[in-house]
Order: structure tokens, then C-alpha cells, then sequence
């Protein structure tokens, strides 16, 4: 009898996160949102038939920020303050993450689709010109955009995005999660973890991993806040479309060999992904003599959330140039130094 009980509480437990994991949104028509943004407006677009949630902050020229993998606008916080004194900024849930859509069908969540959706969302919100930020997935998305509609976009900063070259994916990938995810009924137990909250230092602490002790605990306890939010709008079809993007997008590399945009490629020496990045980036070297490669030797993957001053810093004096290369200063902020491999 003992141990008949004891089944019957570990089926009633993942049964419970089962029933968490698909307590999500897949379509937000009535534009609700799971909490408040801390900075500017939370604002919402409708692009071929799906609800995108957005992020309105600070006044001047236009960037889109197009957060990692899995990962809401949130992930963009830490960098927030910094960039609005001097910019216009539109930060994204793209459709599967946050509170935008989160088609189950129609839908595969590849670079070029989400890309397109951007595309689209520039013409409506009439921002031609914007620059484009994004970060992993979002960096992809990025060049992406820039390969495949140039008209649409300003300058763009990749941090450790792919898309480049015909490398194949890490083996630390997202190989595990995209197991466990497959499947419509036990898939949503691991998201039903996930969005409890009972993960969330770990998560964080896996996303920075070996940048975490160098974090002082005011930053550790932001970034797991972070990311606590953003894992409450998780959501089992999306992140397992998501897991799977490095196989079903399409190779755009001989695209992105025509990216006439001035280009900034942020990679870390400590990131999880180093070879595809250093891959990337002697790709942007060897193809586009407009881009600028940065090496942040102690730097993980998502350095947004790790080095957001630093990385701050080489964002505003790449943007801040005139294109004759030459540096704007009232672009720049006066606490924010540049980096010096941007020196000239």
C-alpha cells in the first residue's frame, strides 16, 4: 500500500505540472499581459494574423532589441536604462515567447519567419532604418533581417548569433531539451517545472555559467528575477519549435555575404557556444569588410545579461558614428566608456 501511495503522489505531482505547463496563452487576442514592464509602455501589434507584445521606451532613433532562445524582452532589462537615454527602443516577444502568440500550427519558428514578422512590423510601425540588436537566436534573427530585407534596417549588433557559414550546430545544443519537449503530454511536465519557478536559479545560473561568481548578489538576484519572468510565459510547442531552429532554418549565408550595413559581432571567451561564434565571426571577417568583431575574453554566451555596461558601452559608439566612421558624442553617454578594441 506504501508504495501505491507513493506512485499516487508522484503521478499526482507531475500531473500538476502537467496542467501548469499548458496553462499558457497561445493567442493573446484580448492583448493581456503577465506583469507590467519595469521601463516605458507595453504596446501590442498585429502582423499576419498574430499578436506580437512589445516594449516602447526612450525617445530618438530607432532599435529593435530581439532577445536569445526561450527568452522574453526581459532579458534585455539590464541594458534598458542604458540604451533609452539616447534611443527610441522596441523590445520584442517574438511570437512563442512572453506575452505574444504562441501558434501551435502554421508556424515552424525559424529565423527567416520571425525575421520576416520584423520585417513586417517595421513597415507597419513606419521605423524604417531601425537599428537591429539581437542576442543568440535573436542575433541570427538579426543578420537575417539585414541579408534578406537591407532596406529596412539601419546598423546591427549580433551578439553571438548564428545563421553564418555552413558549420553545424554545438553539441551542446539544444539537443536534450528538444527530447523532452516532443511529446504533447509528458512534454509539459518539464514546462510545467519550469513555469512554478522552482528552476529559476538554476536556469540562471546555467545561462551565465562561469560568469556567476564574478556577478555580485544584487546582479545574481537580478538575473534570476529576469528570468523568472520570463520562464512564467513558457510555453512546451513553442520552445520545442524553438530548440529545433538550428536544423529547420534556412541557410542564408550566401545572403548575408551581400549585408551592406555596418556590422558589430560581440562574442565571449567564456561562452558555452565559443567555436560557432569564433566560426561567425571569421566568417564576418572573411565576407564583409564593414564588420567589427569584438572578443570579450571573460564573457559568456548572453553577455546582455552579463556585462550590460560593457557591452552598453560598444553598442553606443558603434551606433554613435557617422558614416564616414567618425564618432558622434552627443550620441554617447558620458558613464559609458568605449571599448577599446573600437578604438581607431
Amino acid at each position: 500500500m506504501r508504495y501505491i501511495l507513493k506512485g499516487f503522489h508522484i503521478l499526482s505531482i507531475l500531473w500538476i505540472f502537467s496542467i501548469t505547463g499548458c496553462s499558457y496563452m497561445v493567442k493573446n487576442d484580448q492583448n493581456r499581459i503577465y506583469s507590467k514592464s519595469s521601463y516605458g509602455e507595453d504596446r501590442f501589434i498585429r502582423i499576419r494574423n498574430l499578436n506580437i507584445h512589445y516594449v516602447e521606451v526612450g525617445e530618438g532613433q530607432p532599435i529593435i532589441l530581439i532577445p536569445g532562445a526561450f527568452s522574453t524582452y526581459r532579458h534585455w532589462e539590464r541594458m534598458i536604462p542604458l540604451l533609452s537615454q539616447h534611443y527610441r527602443l522596441f523590445c520584442i516577444d517574438y511570437p512563442g515567447t512572453g506575452d505574444s502568440d504562441k501558434p501551435r500550427t502554421g508556424f515552424k519558428y525559424a529565423v527567416e519567419e520571425q525575421a520576416d514578422l520584423i520585417a513586417r512590423m517595421i513597415l507597419t510601425l513606419e521605423i524604417s532604418g531601425a537599428h537591429i540588436v539581437g542576442v543568440s537566436y535573436g542575433g541570427a534573427i538579426a543578420f537575417n533581417l539585414a541579408a534578406r530585407h537591407p532596406e529596412k534596417v539601419g546598423r546591427v549588433v549580433s551578439i553571438e548569433g548564428n545563421g553564418l557559414g555552413n558549420h553545424p550546430p554545438p553539441k551542446n545544443s539544444y539537443g536534450f531539451l528538444e527530447s523532452l519537449l516532443k511529446w504533447p503530454v509528458m512534454g509539459e511536465v518539464p514546462i510545467g517545472v519550469i513555469r512554478s519557478g522552482l528552476l529559476d536559479r538554476w536556469v540562471a545560473k546555467s545561462i551565465i555559467g562561469k560568469g556567476w561568481k564574478g556577478l555580485g548578489e544584487a546582479e545574481k538576484k537580478k538575473v534570476v528575477e529576469i528570468v523568472s519572468q520570463s520562464n512564467r510565459t513558457a510555453s512546451r510547442v513553442s520552445w520545442y519549435h524553438i530548440s529545433r531552429t538550428l536544423k529547420t532554418s534556412k541557410n542564408f549565408s550566401e545572403e548575408a555575404k551581400n549585408i551592406s550595413t555596418p556590422v558589430l559581432y560581440l562574442y565571449g571567451g567564456n561562452s558555452d557556444y565559443h567555436d560557432m561564434a569564433k566560426e561567425n565571426a571569421a566568417f564576418l571577417k572573411a565576407y564583409l569588410s564593414q564588420a567589427e568583431v569584438v572578443l570579450i575574453q571573460n564573457g559568456v554566451h548572453d553577455l546582455q545579461l552579463q556585462k550590460p555596461v560593457e557591452v552598453a558601452g560598444l553598442i553606443l559608439e558603434f551606433l554613435g558614428r557617422n558614416r564616414f566612421g567618425r564618432q558622434s558624442p552627443s550620441e554617447l553617454s558620458p558613464s559609458i566608456s568605449p571599448h577599446p578594441s573600437l578604438m581607431r
